[in-house]
């Protein structure tokens, strides 16, 4: 005799099975998120998902330039993530899954084809048809290219301060419509069938009679290419790169050196064969007559005074490169050339931290280490003196105009 199963105990049975399928849905789904999370090839590439497939070829050629372990070993593993991302979305029909079901979805596209590993491509070899080769297996690396130089003049207050400018020039970039290829589309490119893509030729030649020898040399149909096109890039007309106005951001920092040279990586001109070379901007200050002058971490500069003020002394508010009022004050006679010398009134001391200096020294208000300031001061006598002021020299000095009358004679 079969047990009796009441209605209320069935119906917790499939209570519960439900919950369990809920739950399924829920632990699927998050592990998804996290999937997709962990590799989200457009962010690899540094593209939106609306990206058009030049869009993606060129972020690729940009980020691997940047990143190819023969430049920076430390970044393999970035490399081979980023070739992973360019190979998926590179490909309609495989970016079309990862768009759908993530990298967990690729993979089980490609397990149910015939070659399983049909998908996975060596990241060298894909660098390689970007820039023609020696970037196989982390040998010989990409080309780069020239670099470019600037000279720049600044003020030196600039130099005291610091200072970012945006620096503007022409440079050459790899054609946006054809992506360096030179052709107007992929389906313009063929193979030489001159010399079937190898872009040599073996030739023979007769170097006496009777004795004939094979001779290699580059085809003269495609240039060494190895291949022909058929209809050229409408943009660069088959040059494979364009003119364009580039831009940088020039940082310079406080206390850098007269003529430091400041390098910016991989921002001159491009080519499809070899990675961008750098900018070097040349960094000087120009000269301005009556402004400080620089040496080293030291300024200087010339002030005037007047004969009262070398006698009696005297008081003077300097306005600083930064807008502060130094204030100078001296009681004794003060000779012509004299120089002050003022602690931590010079130049920024590149590199340095307050924490740098001795206890005895402050820097209220200060995070660097500063060079001293020396004031020359230049007497500046009147043209004319006042009568009432030359009776009074006179008296002091002992002397009357009859004795300036009879001068004394002096051999030179």
């Amino acid at each position: 005799m079969k047990p009796l199963i009441s209605n209320r105990k069935r119906h917790q049975g499939h209570l519960g099975m439900s919950w369990l399928l809920l739950l399924s849905i829920v632990a699927s789904l998050w592990f998804a998120a996290l999937v997709a999370a962990a590799k989200d090839y457009y962010k690899v590439l540094g593209v939106d998902k609306t990206a058009s497939e030049r869009d993606i070829k060129r972020a690729y050629r940009k980020r691997a330039q940047k990143i190819h372990p023969d430049k920076h070993p430390d970044k393999h593993a970035e490399f081979l993530e980023l070739s992973d991302a360019y190979q998926t979305l590179s490909d309609a029909e495989t970016r079309k899954i990862y768009d759908r079901y993530g990298v967990d979805g690729v993979k089980k596209h490609q397990a149910r084809k015939d070659n399983p590993h049909q998908h996975a491509q060596d990241p060298f070899d894909i660098f390689s048809r970007f820039f023609g080769g020696g970037g196989g297996g982390g040998g010989g690396g990409v080309r780069k290219g020239p670099s470019k130089a600037f000279n720049v003049d600044v003020d030196i207050e600039d130099f005291y301060k610091g200072k970012t400018f945006t620096l503007e020039y022409e440079r050459n970039v790899v054609c946006s419509h054809c992506d360096g290829s030179g052709a107007e589309s992929p389906g313009d490119i063929h193979t030489c069938d001159a010399c079937d893509g190898r872009g040599v030729r073996i030739v023979r030649q007769q170097i006496m009679p009777g004795f004939i020898t094979n001779a290699q040399m580059t085809c003269d149909r495609c240039g060494g290419a190895g291949s022909v096109i058929k209809h050229r890039c409408s943009k660069c007309h088959g040059q494979k790169i364009v003119q364009e106005v580039g831009s940088v951001e020039v940082d310079l920092e406080r206390g850098a050196a007269d003529g430091v040279e400041i390098v910016i990586e991989g921002e001159a001109d491009e080519a499809p064969d070899y990675e961008a070379g750098d900018v070097i901007v040349k960094v000087s200050a120009r000269r301005s007559k009556g402004q400080f002058r620089r040496g080293g971490t030291s300024l200087y500069k010339t002030l005037p005074i007047s004969l009262s003020e070398a006698l009696l002394g005297f008081e003077r508010n300097i306005t600083h490169m930064d807008g502060r009022t130094v204030t100078i004050k001296r009681d004794a006679v003060t000779q012509p050339g004299f120089v002050s010398v003022i602690d931590d009134e010079g130049m920024p001391v590149h590199g340095t931290m307050v924490s740098d200096a001795p206890e005895h020294d402050t820097h209220a208000g200060r995070d660097m280490l500063f060079g001293k300031l020396y004031l020359e001061w230049q007497l500046v006598l009147p043209e004319t003196v006042d009568p009432a002021l030359r009776k009074v020299l006179e008296k002091v000095s002992g002397r009357s105009p009859s004795a300036q009358a009879g001068s004394e004679h002096v051999e030179l």
